[in-house]
Formats: structure tokens, sequence, C-alpha cells
């Protein structure tokens, strides 16, 4: 079994490369669709700590995968969140793979949102709201420039002391090489965006119509409940909406989900819809994307002799 770090899962994948990978996965698992059961989440009494488990099984390789993830809100602090991913033989159970699972997860989740980014956001798009700080923030900016033109980056975060930071982490980001700036408020974000990206966890919508370009695209990749997501309903009640599977959509984000279009179904679709107004990828993320990007990495870092091979036996 090889073990993967940070480093290696972002030296052996492009965000080019997840982005495909997805695409592959998405259109094929419409023929095949991979066994994905419901995440298994347990929070202790009180605690603002969660430890949920994701399996997953398919792919064109036919792999077991697993996502194991502790998060921590903190009332004070952005989150933490502590991940691993196992890649196990489909055939044989054999370990193959032991990935750290926070880059992983930055990866496939800015991989998923440039997907449907590439198929809903208007074409000439240049220029990103960017609202959050941490590590989903920084690859959201990341896949938006692998899939549009991207001139300008407006980035707000309402821990405005991390902002400064993660713009120097931007631009030393290969693929990011457009216009960076620190918007003052959130308003001032959102003025003239064509793409906006939310990686916030936030437990009350941050995003009106009101406040949006007439036509823009929207990626709610941040906080959910079952009642609740970034997106404010002045804006879903109207926009088109896209998201991941419907039925888990549903079950953690609300009951507005049901008229959302699948990743799926828009990939197959002769003409994917382009839409007039604003439209809304709200993504709960899946294990099946986990699945895609992992067996991805476990294939390149064979290939590679990457990471560090372990024996158990």
């Amino acid at each position: 079994m090889r073990i993967l770090n940070s480093k290696d899962v972002r030296a052996l994948v492009t965000m080019a490369d997840a982005v495909a990978a997805l695409r592959e996965g998405y259109r094929a698992s419409v023929a095949e669709p991979a066994l994905v059961p419901a995440r298994t989440i347990i929070s202790p009494p009180g605690s603002h700590a969660y430890l949920g488990a994701m399996p997953a099984f398919g792919g064109t390789a036919r792999k077991f995968t697993v996502k194991v993830a502790a998060l921590h809100l903190h009332e004070q602090e952005a989150a933490s969140m502590h991940s691993l991913v196992t890649v196990q033989d489909g055939a044989t159970g054999q370990f193959q793979a032991l990935i750290e699972g926070n880059s992983l997860t930055a990866l496939r989740t800015g991989a998923t949102a440039a997907l449907v980014t590439d198929l809903l956001a208007p074409a000439d798009a240049d220029t990103v709201a960017i609202i959050g700080s941490g590590a989903q923030a920084l690859t959201q900016l990341e896949a938006m420039c692998a899939v549009r033109p991207i001139r300008r980056a407006q980035i707000y975060s309402r821990h405005g002391a991390n902002v400064q930071a993660f713009i120097q982490r931007c631009a030393a980001v290969k693929g990011i090489t457009c216009e960076l700036t620190a918007a003052p408020s959130l308003r001032h974000a959102l003025e003239g965006a064509a793409i906006v990206c939310t990686a916030t966890t936030s437990e009350t919508p941050l995003i009106e119509a009101d406040a949006l370009a007439s036509r823009c695209h929207i990626n709610a990749v941040g906080n959910h409940t079952d009642d609740s997501i970034e997106v404010g309903r002045s804006v879903l009640d109207q926009a088109f909406l896209a998201v991941e599977e419907r039925a888990a959509a549903i079950r953690e984000a609300g009951e507005f989900n049901r008229r959302a279009a699948e990743i799926g179904e828009l990939l197959n679709q002769a003409a994917p819809p382009a839409p007039s107004g604003h439209s809304v990828f709200v993504s709960v993320g899946t294990a099946f994307q986990d699945l895609c990007i992992a067996t991805l990495i476990q294939q390149r870092a064979a290939e590679a002799q990457a990471g560090q091979l372990i024996e158990f036996a």
C-alpha cells in the first residue's frame, strides 16, 4: 500500500486532470451507477465535532474507496478538518493507497465546481467573487481559472485578517494568474462578478438576488443543512439549479433541490441549458467524487512509484 501526502496528491493530479476524470466518471455513471450509500455521521452530544465516513464502489477501475473525515466547527475561528481516503482493489480487497484527504477533498470539490461552471456559466465570464479564505476557497479559484478566462478575482472573508495571507497563497499557485483584490465587503466582492464561489461555514444565507449581476453562476460548496445553505431563497427560488445527486442534495441541503438537474444528466444532454439569469450549483460533496479522484491518484502513484510504500504482512 502506498501512503500519499498532500504534496504527492497535487504533484500527481492537476486541476485539469481532475476535471477530466470527473467528466468521464459522471458520463459513465449514467449507464453504470457506482454504489454510493448515504454517508454516516456521528457527533458527541453538546459538541461541535463531527466524524463522517463515506464509502463507495465502482468507476471504470472497479475500486472500493472510503473517506473518513473529522470536522470541528469553531465559533470564533475557521473550521478545521482532518481526513484520509483509502483505496482498495474491488476484486481482492487489497489495500492499495492511503491518501491525505483534505487535499483530495479540495481538489475534487474544485474540479466538480469547474465541471458545472463549464456547463452553465457565461462563456466570457472573466470576473469571479470568492467568498471564504480557506483551502476550499483557493481550489475554487484555481478551478474557475481552469475553465474560464478569469482576469479578476474579488475576495471576501468574514475573517478579514485571513484575506491577505489567502491572496499570497493564491499567487503561488501556477494556475492562478488573474488580478487578486481584497473586497472591503461582501457586496463589493459580488459587484460585477459573473461567477461566485462560496466556501464558508456560515449557518445563514450570504447571497441574495439583489446583490448579483443580472447573469451569474454560483458554486455553493460550503456549509449546508436541510433548511439552509449559503445562498438565499431570493436566488434559489428563481435560479436554474444543479446538484451532484438529487437524493443526497434533498437529504442534506433541502427540498428545493427536488427540481435540480444532476451533473450526469447535464453531461448527457445534447445541448446543456444556457441559463439566461442565475444558476446555482448546490454542492454537498459525494463519495463518488472521492472515488473518481482517489482512483486516479492511486493509478498515477503506482505508475510513478510515488509516496511511501509499506507492507502490512
